[in-house]
């Protein structure tokens, strides 16, 4: 069960960078890549920062789940 939890919350950071890079790629005509499989599935390899994409992805999935979780008891 909690492989299942920290998938969903890869995806749903994966998710959130590929939106973010779109909007990137739309409003200030950056060249980022455009495949939601890129975002999803990318490859382990540490940036500067040392994190990889799994760890960014987890971050970033719990803060949106979080984010959910308020604007749905916001607009309840």
């Amino acid at each position: 069960m909690g492989h299942l939890i920290q998938k969903l919350f890869f995806a749903l950071g994966g998710f959130a960078r590929w939106i973010y890079y779109m909007f990137m790629n739309i409003f200030f005509d950056k060249n980022y890549e455009k495949n939601i499989g890129y975002y999803l599935f990318e490859a382990e390899t540490p940036d500067n920062s040392g994190m990889d994409s799994n760890k960014k992805n987890f971050v970033l999935g719990i803060f949106v789940f979080v984010f959910i979780i308020m604007a749905i008891e916001y607009f309840e």
